[in-house]
């Protein structure tokens, strides 16, 4: 009869401990290999869930469909998040009825994607229901012509309630309990004095890389705010247990931090609209190996999410991407072990009993060996920042991760 991994590694090593006697290196050699075998007893999402935090990863139209990548999912997760799919430019279409005065929505593809993570029993972290990024400015537009005049703020509000309504309610009435959160407005806190509007204690994003802002332009600087109060009602409409995040990037550098603190506590301070902070984790050097695995951003990351909890909401890692641009042996070695201290780090912010912290969604998910400078994955996340090989195989940094979890 076949042996188990466990079996065989039991039964060399008891060979071994003769041999040592003996002489027999060769047996010594093999039992020691085999005792260094990784066996997968349990997936990540299973060993973080007693320390109250989901673990999740990323999916795009391409790889939702592909088996090996549903294998993956299913093998280590419990939440996923859509890359583009879930996002307005893929969900308005520019035809529109002309008789509700309302844009016809395409939820095709990212139908397929909610139908695949649901029959894996995975859940969905909605994102995002308002981004000024790639947005089609149509959209803004008087009939959604693209010669049209930009409509008044009073008419854009009644869209932008329309449309997040629309949206929340496809999704639970179509996938009942699927999405349990939505990002509700994505990196409206911008970094530079220069995409700043001026004096706002927010430090609102005006523009993005020199394109205008449409939703700040067009409703005002009270879109963020009323972009949640939408969310709270269409929610508090289909299921009330749908929590409502704000996302952002860079969120763990001081300065981006405390505007970020001062809009939650804005956006809280009558009632309750923003449940939660959602940190994008894009950690190391951008484009470069220089800064990677830098122990000092782990602390930075830890102080942010004790500040955000002391707003009494939930935090979440949301598209994290451990850099590393250097395939060395000893760049994976730090990489692994980096992760590992990372992973240690979140198990302790929830030490306090109230498990504000909620979930880690990694993006950087699998090496991309070969990717070219120019790809615009090559500076976000690095050819090398995977828990797992681009043959989906767990590295030394899955089995670090793997390792700290069950410990």
């Amino acid at each position: 009869m076949k042996k188990s991994i466990l079996e065989k590694a039991v039964l060399l090593v008891m060979v071994a401990a003769v041999c040592g006697l003996t002489g027999c290196a060769s047996t010594q050699k093999e039992a020691e290999e085999v005792q260094n075998v990784f066996v997968k007893e349990a997936k990540l999402c299973e060993l973080a869930a007693p320390y109250g935090f989901k673990v999740g990863t990323c999916f795009s139209i391409d790889n939702a469909g592909r088996k090996s990548y549903n294998e993956l999912m299913a093998g280590d997760f419990n939440t996923v998040t859509a890359t583009n799919e879930f996002k307005a430019y893929s969900l308005l279409s520019q035809t529109q009825s002309i008789a509700n005065g309302v844009p016809t929505m395409n939820y095709k593809r990212a139908d397929f994607m909610a139908k695949a993570a649901q029959e894996l029993g995975i859940g969905i972290r909605g994102h995002v229901l308002v981004w000024d990024a790639y947005m089609p400015d149509w959209f803004f537009r008087d009939g959604f012509r693209a010669d049209g005049e930009f409509v008044s703020s009073d008419v854009m509000k009644e869209r932008l309630r329309y449309y997040i309504k629309e949206v929340v309610a496809h999704f639970e009435t179509n996938f009942p309990g699927l999405v349990y959160c939505w990002d509700v407005v994505n990196e409206a806190v911008a970094d530079g004095a220069n995409e700043q509007v001026k004096g706002n204690e927010f430090h609102l994003r005006k523009t993005r890389s020199g394109s205008k802002n449409l939703f700040y332009d067009v409703i005002g600087e009270d879109y963020v705010e009323f972009s949640f109060k939408c969310a709270r009602e269409a929610v508090n409409e289909v299921n009330p247990s749908i929590k409502l995040f704000y996302n952002d990037y860079n969120t763990f550098y001081a300065d981006k931090r405390d505007a970020i603190i001062r809009l939650v506590k804005k956006l809280n301070s009558e009632e309750k609209l923003c449940d939660g902070v959602g940190m994008q984790g894009y950690i190391g050097g951008y484009g470069s190996q220089a800064g990677c695995m830098n122990p000092n951003d782990i602390r930075l990351i830890k102080e942010a999410i004790e500040k955000y909890k002391a707003l009494g909401i939930e935090v979440q890692l949301t598209e994290v991407a451990v850099r590393n641009y250097d395939g060395s042996e000893s760049a994976m070695e730090r990489h692994a072990e980096f992760y590992g201290n990372l992973f240690k780090m979140l198990k302790s912010v929830n030490a306090d009993g109230k498990n504000q912290f909620t979930g880690i969604t990694i993006w950087g998910i699998t090496d991309r060996p070969g990717m070219d400078e120019n790809d615009y994955s090559y500076k976000m996340n690095g050819p090398y920042c995977g828990l797992y090989t681009k043959e989906y195989k767990p590295k030394e940094s899955y089995k670090k991760v793997y390792s700290v979890l069950k410990e």
